[in-house]
């Protein structure tokens, strides 16, 4: 029994299997790629957030960076990870404040004990939105707390937050860029 491509001698003949360890090892090669990307594309489901300390605090925000004064400096609180940093209506505070000098300040009174992050960008135009260029990189000044950078979106939550204690007074500076 010839195969195309494959030529036996007389009385040669493929033992049975003659390729099973190439085949098996295919087969295991092809099965652990497949795990894998599958394990990369599968994300763990939403965690619960961890139950936060009792008491609450104030956040003061200085944020500076700013090019010219038009428009203004739209900042968002997060008390939570799951709606970070889009968020919607259950961001924990929003202020939009006037830019002077390079700089703006917003403060945050009755702010739950805990870990916190906050978000601010540049609304140049004034219409309420972060504005944005080819490939959806932001077009108008942006920053986040901790100084917080991610190269592809915005940073976890993780990298951003900052923990605030019952009866602080947490000081902040957030640079747009």
């Amino acid at each position: 029994m010839n195969r195309p491509g494959v030529v036996f001698s007389e009385g040669q003949r493929p033992t049975p299997g003659y390729n099973a360890p190439m085949t098996s090892g295919l087969q295991r090669i092809v099965f652990v790629l497949l795990v894998a990307v599958l394990s990369a594309c599968a994300s763990a489901p939403p965690r619960a957030p961890e139950p936060r300390p009792e008491g609450h605090g104030r956040v003061e925000v200085t944020m500076t960076g700013f090019k010219n004064q038009e428009g203004a400096a739209r900042v968002a609180f997060f008390l939570d990870a799951r709606v970070w940093p889009d968020g919607d209506a259950s961001i924990f505070a929003t202020a939009v404040v006037p830019i002077s000098d390079g700089q703006a300040f917003a403060v945050f009174e009755d702010v739950p004990a805990g870990p916190f992050a906050v978000s601010v960008f540049h609304d140049e135009d004034g219409d309420g939105e972060l504005d944005s260029a080819a490939l959806g990189i932001p077009s108008e000044p942006y920053g986040f707390s901790g100084d917080a950078r991610d190269l592809f979106g915005p940073p976890s939550f993780e990298e951003a937050q900052i923990e605030l204690a019952a009866g602080e007074t947490k000081q902040i500076t957030i640079r747009v860029r």
